[in-house]
C-alpha cells in the first residue's frame, strides 16, 4: 500500500547574529573592506532558504562562515546548540563545481569522507543506500570524467548528504549546468530535501529558482552585504512557474532588485524567448547562452514581427502557429526545413510542467524526419523495449516486445519514456534552432478573422500589452486549451470517454523483473474501464497513474492520496510492487478529457494534434496523434502554400486522413474497454497478436480495413449473448454496441 513520506525532519536551526566580515584590502592589508555588514537572520530546522542578490554581497562568504571555513569579524553563529567555532561534518558546503577526486569511481568519491574520518567501515552500507539516494547506483564503477555534469553534481550533493548534515550550504550547486539539466537538478534537490528535511540554505543569482524551491528569500544589498528583505514563499508544492502569483513574485522581485522593465540577461535564468536558427540577420546580435536557448527579455526581436499593427497588408509571418508542444514544434521543424517563414506563440514559459509518458514506435520515424533523433539518444530518455498488461483477476504478465514490430522499417527496437517537460522543451528548441522563431510568455487572445471569413492572424497579449500579428495562415497547436476550437464552438465532448486520472511521481516502485523493468506497465483494476499504468521516468522515478471512470472519481471528503491506495490495494501485484513506494509530489488528477472538433480546418485555418481531437490515455497514443498529425498538417501546409490555396477545400485530405486514424483509435480502445480479457487472448494468438502489435506501434494511417476490429467486435457480441461465458462479468455494459467504425 502507497503510504506519504515519513517526513522526520534532519535539520537542525541555523541563527545568525549580527555578524559583519571584513577583509584587508589587496594593496595595504591595514585597510579593512566590510563584505558582510551586521547580518542577522534565523532559519528553521528542515527549512530551506534561498539568498539572492549582487554578485560580491558576500553570500558565498557567508556560506563560509556558516561551514566554519572562515571567522566572522564580529558577532556569532549557532547549528541548534552549538555555536560555530570551525569545520564539523555537520555542516556540509556544496560548490557549483562538484570537486570529485578524479581517480576515484563514483563510489570512491562517496566513501572519501567516511574513509578520512574513520567510520567507513562502520558505515559501509550507507555508501550503497546514498548512491541509491541519488540515483547513481548503477554507476558505482564510473570515474568521474565518465558522468554528465548533473550526474556529477549528484555524486557532489550524496557526498555531502552520507554525513547526514543537520545543515547543507549550496553555493550556486546548479550555475554551471545547462538550462535543460539544471531544471532537472532542481527538482531532484527538492526530492532530496523533502526526502530527508535537511535544513538548506542556497546561494543562486537565479530568481525562477529560487521561488521554484525555497521557502523563503532572502534578498541582500550590494557590498557590505546586509539583508534588505526576506520573501514568504507560500506557493504550494509542486509549483507552477506559469502560475499567476509565480510570475507576480518574479516581477516583485525584479523591480526590488531594479530590473523591471530592463534586458535580463542572467544565463542562469528559465525564461526563454528561442532565436531562429536559419532566419537570424548577420546583424542580429544574440549571446553566446541566448544562442543555446537560454534566457533574454530583449523585446527587439519581438518589436520587429508586430510593427505591422498599422499595415494590415504586411504579414509578420506566412504561419502563425498556437502553441510550443509536440504538434506545435514538430510542425515548426518541418516548416523551417521547407524554408516557409514561421512563428511558434506559447503561454507558458519552457520547461513547463507536464506529467511523464510513453511513446510508440511511430513517433520514431518523425524523429528521424526532423532530426531529433540524436537528440533522444543523447538526452538518455529511458528506452522503451515493450509493454506489460496484467488482469486483477490473473497475475501472469502479458507481454508485447518491440522487436516483434518491424512493419516501421526502423533500425532501432525501442521507443522512449520521457519526462514531458523536459522532452517538450528539448522539442521547441529543437524546432528554433532548425528555423522556428519562438515566443513564449505570449498569449493568445483570439484568432482574426478578415471580411472574407479567413484566419489573418492573432492577438495576442504579451508583457501586458495586446498587438496583433499578421499571416496567411493559423495552425492551432493550442494542445487542450483548444484556442479555436473554443473559440469557434467546434468542440464536442465525447460522451463515452468519462475517464479521470489521479496520477504523481514515486522512488521505490518495484519495477519487476530486469527484462521487463524499462517495460510501460498497465494493470487492469477490478472496476469498469479503471487501471493504472507505470511508467519509468529515469533509473529511480516511475510515473504511476490511477484512472477510472468518472462515478468513481475522489468524492467528498475522501483524500485523493487515499483513494489513490485504495485503488492499489485491489490489485494484489500492484500492492506488492509499490508497497516502498514514496510519492515526490502533491497527487495531480484531470479528467473528462475525451472531445473532438466538428471540422478540423477552415479557411485560413487548421488543427493539429489535441487541439483537433483527443480520446484515452490507455495506449499511448496522445503523442503520436499530435506528431502524426503535425507531420501531415506541415505537408499540407507546404502544398497550399506554394498553391497560394489556404482555404479549406486545401487541406480536406488532411482532415479526412487524420479524423479516420484517430477514430480508428478511438474504436480501438472502446473495444478494448469493453471486454479487456477479449485484449489479452488476442495478443497471446499469432493472428491476433500481429495485428495488435499494428495498431499499437501507431499504423493507424492510411489503412483500408482493420480485421482485428470486426473480430473484436463479434467476440463481443458473442459474450454479450451467452450469459455463461466466462468473460460475461467483465463487459462494461454501459459501452455495448457504441464502437462503430
Amino acid at each position: 500500500m502507497v503510504t506519504p513520506p515519513d517526513f522526520e525532519i534532519e535539520g537542525a536551526s541555523l541563527r545568525i547574529l549580527g555578524v559583519t566580515k571584513h577583509f584587508p584590502a589587496a594593496d595595504n592589508p591595514e585597510v579593512p573592506i566590510p563584505v558582510l555588514d551586521n547580518i542577522s537572520l534565523s532559519v528553521a530546522p528542515g527549512e530551506l532558504v534561498c539568498l539572492i542578490g549582487p554578485s560580491g554581497c558576500g553570500k558565498s562568504t557567508l556560506l563560509r562562515l556558516i561551514a566554519g571555513l572562515d571567522k566572522p569579524t564580529s558577532g556569532e553563529l549557532w547549528v541548534g546548540t552549538d555555536q560555530i567555532t570551525g569545520p564539523s561534518a555537520q555542516r556540509g558546503l556544496v560548490f557549483q563545481d562538484p570537486n570529485l577526486f578524479p581517480w576515484l569511481t563514483v563510489r570512491g568519491n562517496f566513501q572519501a569522507g567516511l574513509v578520512a574520518r574513520g567510520l567507513h567501515q562502520n558505515k559501509r552500507h550507507e555508501v550503497e543506500e546514498f548512491m541509491r539516494v541519488v540515483g547513481l547506483e548503477t554507476f558505482a564503477n564510473a570515474y568521474p570524467h565518465h558522468l554528465s555534469g548533473g550526474m556529477a553534481q549528484r555524486v557532489a550533493l550524496g557526498r555531502a548528504l552520507i554525513n547526514h548534515p543537520k545543515v547543507l550550504l549550496l553555493d550556486e550547486p546548479l550555475g554551471a549546468l545547462d538550462a535543460f539539466t539544471r531544471m532537472r537538478m532542481q527538482d531532484e534537490v527538492l526530492r532530496l530535501w523533502q526526502a530527508r528535511r535537511t535544513t538548506m540554505l542556497l546561494v543562486t543569482h537565479d530568481i525562477d529558482e529560487a521561488i521554484y524551491m525555497s521557502d523563503r528569500i532572502v534578498i541582500m544589498t550590494s557590498r557590505p552585504g546586509r539583508i534588505e528583505r526576506i520573501i514568504d514563499i507560500a506557493l504550494t508544492r509542486p509549483r507552477d512557474r506559469n502560475d499567476p502569483r509565480f510570475l507576480r513574485l518574479r516581477t516583485d522581485i525584479l523591480e526590488h532588485l531594479h530590473l523591471g522593465g530592463q534586458a535580463v540577461t542572467d544565463p542562469s535564468a528559465n525564461r526563454t524567448d528561442f532565436p531562429a536558427g536559419s532566419n537570424r540577420s548577420a546583424s542580429e546580435s544574440y549571446s553566446p547562452k541566448l544562442s543555446k536557448g537560454l534566457d533574454s527579455n530583449d523585446d527587439s526581436r519581438f518589436a520587429r514581427v508586430t510593427s505591422t499593427e498599422t499595415n494590415p497588408q504586411q504579414l509578420d509571418a506566412k504561419v502563425i502557429i498556437i502553441g510550443g508542444g509536440p504538434a506545435g514544434a514538430t510542425v515548426g521543424a518541418y516548416l523551417a526545413r521547407a524554408g516557409v517563414d514561421h512563428i511558434i506563440l506559447d503561454q507558458a514559459f519552457h520547461p513547463r510542467p507536464h506529467v511523464g509518458e510513453s511513446l510508440v514506435c511511430s513517433t520514431t520515424r518523425i524523429f528521424q524526419d526532423i532530426d531529433f533523433l540524436p537528440v533522444m539518444e543523447r538526452e538518455r530518455f529511458v528506452h522503451k523495449h515493450g509493454a506489460v498488461w496484467t488482469h486483477y483477476g490473473d497475475l501472469r504478465e502479458h507481454i508485447i516486445r518491440f522487436r516483434e514490430m518491424p512493419e516501421l522499417g526502423l533500425s532501432q527496437d525501442y521507443t522512449y519514456h520521457v519526462d514531458r517537460s523536459r522532452f517538450d522543451q528539448l522539442l521547441l528548441q529543437h524546432a528554433a534552432e532548425k528555423g522556428s522563431r519562438v515566443l513564449q510568455g505570449t498569449r493568445v487572445e483570439k484568432v482574426e478573422f478578415g471580411p472574407d471569413g479567413a484566419a489573418n492572424g492573432v492577438r495576442i497579449r504579451k508583457d501586458g500589452e495586446e498587438r496583433v500579428l499578421r499571416c496567411k495562415l493559423v495552425v492551432d497547436a493550442s494542445g487542450r486549451k483548444t484556442v479555436l476550437g473554443s473559440q469557434l464552438r467546434l468542440k464536442t465532448h465525447d460522451a463515452l470517454f468519462d475517464q479521470f486520472a489521479v496520477h504523481n511521481w514515486f522512488e521505490g516502485v518495484d519495477r519487476g523483473p530486469s527484462e521487463t523493468a524499462d517495460y510501460i506497465h498497465i494493470h487492469v483494476l477490478s472496476l469498469p474501464r479503471a487501471w493504472v499504468w507505470l511508467i519509468p521516468i529515469d533509473q529511480t522515478v516511475t510515473s504511476v497513474g490511477i484512472v477510472t471512470k468518472g462515478a468513481d472519481f475522489p468524492k467528498g471528503t475522501e483524500p485523493v492520496k487515499d483513494f489513490f491506495a485504495r485503488h492499489i490495494t485491489s490489485h494484489p501485484l500492484l500492492a506488492g510492487r509499490l508497497a516502498d513506494a514514496r510519492p515526490l509530489q502533491e497527487f495531480s488528477r484531470e479528467g473528462n478529457y475525451s472531445y473532438v472538433m466538428e471540422r478540423f480546418a477552415g479557411n485560413g485555418w487548421l488543427l493539429v494534434g489535441d487541439a483537433a481531437r483527443f480520446v484515452d490515455p490507455i495506449f499511448s497514443s496522445g503523442v503520436s496523434v499530435a506528431m502524426e498529425s503535425a507531420k501531415r498538417a506541415a505537408e499540407a501546409v507546404i502544398r497550399a502554400l506554394a498553391a497560394e490555396n489556404v482555404t479549406a477545400a486545401a487541406f480536406a485530405d488532411y482532415e479526412q486522413t487524420i479524423r479516420a486514424g484517430v477514430e480508428i483509435w478511438r474504436e480501438f480502445i472502446l473495444l478494448y474497454y469493453q471486454l479487456p480479457p477479449l485484449f489479452f487472448d488476442l495478443i497471446s494468438r499469432p493472428d491476433g497478436r500481429l495485428q495488435i502489435t499494428q495498431l499499437l506501434q501507431g499504423d493507424v494511417y492510411e489503412r483500408g480495413s482493420i480485421p482485428i476490429l470486426q473480430q473484436m467486435r463479434n467476440a463481443i457480441h458473442a459474450v454479450t449473448k451467452d450469459r455463461a461465458h466466462a468473460w460475461h462479468a467483465h463487459l462494461s455494459s454501459d459501452l455495448l454496441g457504441t464502437a462503430t467504425l
